[in-house]
């Protein structure tokens, strides 16, 4: 072969390289998944599927004398790494008896408050501040004075829970024109009774998050477990818009409640709406919480007064989305002041936006 031959062959396979390259940089297989439940409000009865990722590409191509291999793959992403659990002698407390309020298809009679509280459900998105990223019940514990019964508890917790708005823009109220009529606790069934019919005329998606969000509120402040939640109208109405009352409700299994509740919470430490947990300076503080986010990935930032992110890291929760696991941060603040820790999981179609957040307030000593 002469020089003049071997010069074209070297000029073409310096093509080939170059052309090769630039559409394997084009390439960027990705699951659509967040993509599509993010367009899609969550509905209480439909069970989201959760696609198995397949990211398996390759070329072979014969250039020359050699044989290329090319295997693009996926945005690469930070390895979540387990946080370590602080003991019990070094995770500072909550500034009361905050109870570990654990939403389950059992829950325990801890999510029965604490200090003159009552636990309320309501809807908002899935990620606050992120309206595009679905709806779901997030629980609150709101001060309210009540003699130290079920049925008071749950007539205040119920009350509070009717008149309050949806978290999302507009802040709908759904149960606007209903009121609570009365509550009736025996060892089978919790009937809820109400009076009026809703003014507001709502999606259907939003219609069974609110009917859950009265069956979510009377179990928590009742006490007793997943005991089934009957709703009445005085009026003797089979629907409340479109969901059908006539037979009682309960809580679905763990493994289900993400067509339910929102996919993150911070369990603790809690504290009553509005305020803040005080915790000591310089020593480990224990950040809990639950998850049903992908790949059990949960994201975490702690930011100062000011805003700027003075800590950052990753943890994995014990199960990966559609389970709901739980996750531990451990975190040493060592100066004093006002901070904010917030739990997230960010969008799998571009890494940016979030999908699922939660966050708790903290006054450091």
């Amino acid at each position: 072969m002469n020089t003049d031959n071997r010069d074209d062959h070297r000029s073409l396979e310096n093509e080939l390289r170059a052309a090769l390259a630039h559409r394997a940089e084009q390439v960027r297989p990705s699951d659509r998944w967040e993509e599509i439940a993010m367009t899609t409000a969550k509905a209480p009865t439909t069970t989201r599927r959760w696609p198995i990722v397949l990211l398996a590409a390759a070329a072979v191509l014969a250039v020359v004398a050699g044989t290329w291999f090319l295997r693009p793959q996926a945005t690469p992403t930070v390895p979540a790494t387990p946080s370590p659990t602080a003991s019990a002698t070094d995770a500072s407390p909550s500034p009361s008896a905050s109870p570990s309020a654990t939403p389950s298809g059992t829950p325990s009679t801890s999510e029965t408050g604490f200090g003159g509280t009552v636990p309320v459900y309501y809807i908002a998105p899935e990620a606050l501040g992120w309206p595009e990223s679905g709806l779901g019940l997030r629980r609150v514990w709101v001060p309210a004075e009540t003699p130290d019964t079920p049925v008071a508890k749950a007539k205040a917790a119920l009350v509070i829970a009717l008149g309050r708005p949806t978290a999302t823009e507009g802040q709908i109220k759904a149960w606007d024109g209903v009121s609570l009529s009365n509550i009736v606790i025996d060892s089978d069934r919790i009937t809820v009774t109400l009076s009026g019919a809703p003014s507001t005329d709502i999606a259907d998606n939003i219609a069974g998050l609110a009917v859950q969000q009265l069956v979510w509120t009377a179990q928590a402040a009742v006490g007793q477990g997943n005991l089934p939640v009957q709703l009445t109208t005085t009026d003797g109405a089979s629907r409340l818009w479109t969901v059908d009352i006539s037979a009682p409700f309960t809580r679905p299994a763990r493994a289900q409640q993400y067509t339910v509740l929102t996919d993150l919470w911070i369990t603790e430490p809690s504290y009553p709406e509005g305020g803040t947990a005080v915790v000591p300076a310089g020593r480990p503080l224990k950040i809990s919480g639950e998850a049903t986010v992908f790949e059990a990935n949960v994201q975490w930032q702690l930011s100062d007064a000011t805003g700027r992110v003075v800590d950052q890291g990753f943890v994995t929760a014990s199960a990966g989305a559609p389970d709901r696991g739980t996750f531990d941060i451990s975190v040493t603040i060592p100066d004093a002041g006002e901070y904010v820790l917030k739990a997230f999981a960010v969008s799998m179609k571009d890494g940016a936006g979030e999908v699922a957040n939660d966050s708790v307030s903290l006054t450091v000593r």
